[in-house]
């Protein structure tokens, strides 16, 4: 009898399936860096014309803890290092945030990273509250650039760093962690914006993969769609997009801390973007599109 109750107690063991709470558990006053390099691959055909363009982003950051309230992080982003790396049929165009300053756009991005990003977000990685407004100031400050090509950049660059836009980018990275205690093998969902040609909102699922001593693996997947009779604003013309593809990517995230320590993420997206007739534009232009983004994090 007592052998059989062993053997009960051993196999409710064996079948208990561990769970883990994956949860931010960052501290006050410390520094915790995330590197990004995202590289985009566009190739389109316009018109029949085809045309492809590469380009690499690379940020250099630290996500400083000023403060712990009622389990809210109060986050100062700080941007150390931007640049970007355009590859066309024109040439190659690089712009840093430590180049020469005899390159306008190398002053804006000198400027851009003077003042931190201020973030508070909950222990899921939600963001409640988000102010890149000290980043935006300034933004044009010693830049020597004729005043209408100036007020030009100033407005696309406002644009893309725009609260709404900026916010859906971070919690990309921020909010893939589970809202309830997960077991391996298990899978949740989240909704993400998805910032192309223009926003729209994707689902996607997440899955623990493994866990070891240090760190947890999790994985995710999408497939991304634009809504039906999609449009936007390309340089004041209305273009109507059809785009879709998949997305992957793996997390490895720290046991104790719920950072990410390293990443890697791949998305497609491949379709068409019509852009309509009008005084700008007399004929209908056609644009085939496939880009593929990959992101490296460490």
């Amino acid at each position: 009898m007592k052998n059989f109750l062993y053997f009960i107690a051993l196999l409710s063991g064996c079948c208990a399936t561990a769970q883990y709470e994956i949860v931010y558990n960052l501290e006050k006053g410390k520094s915790y860096p995330q590197n990004q390099v995202v590289t985009s691959e566009q190739h389109q055909v316009i018109n029949g014309m085809p045309q492809d363009i590469t380009t690499i982003i690379t940020t250099e950051s630290d996500y400083v803890v000023t403060d712990i309230k009622d389990e809210i992080y109060y986050l100062d982003i700080v941007v150390k290092k931007m640049s970007t790396e355009t590859k066309s049929p024109m040439g190659t165009e690089i712009i840093s945030s430590d180049g020469p300053e005899s390159n306008a756009m190398n002053t804006i991005f000198k400027n851009m990273i003077k003042e931190p990003i201020k973030m508070t977000m909950n222990k899921h990685g939600e963001i409640l509250s988000f102010d890149n407004s000290a980043q935006i100031e300034g933004l044009t400050d010693d830049v020597e650039m004729p005043q209408m090509q100036l007020l030009q950049v100033e407005a696309a660059l406002k644009k893309e760093m725009s609260i709404e836009k900026q916010t859906s980018n971070y919690e990309q990275l921020t909010t893939i962690l589970p809202k309830d205690k997960v077991a391996i093998g298990d899978s949740w969902n989240q909704t993400i914006t998805v910032n192309s040609i223009a926003a729209f909102e994707a689902t996607s699922s997440f899955q623990l993969k493994e866990v070891n001593e240090e760190s947890y693996i999790i994985s995710s997947n999408a497939i991304l769609k634009t809504p039906d009779d999609a449009s936007t604003s390309l340089n004041g013309m209305k273009a109507s997009y059809t785009l879709s593809g998949p997305s992957s990517g793996t997390y490895t995230i720290d046991k104790k801390t719920g950072w990410i320590t390293t990443a890697s993420l791949r998305q497609e997206l491949e379709g068409d973007i019509i852009i309509e007739k009008s005084e700008m534009m007399p004929q209908e232009m056609k644009m085939t599109m496939k880009t593929e983004t990959t992101t490296i994090i460490n």
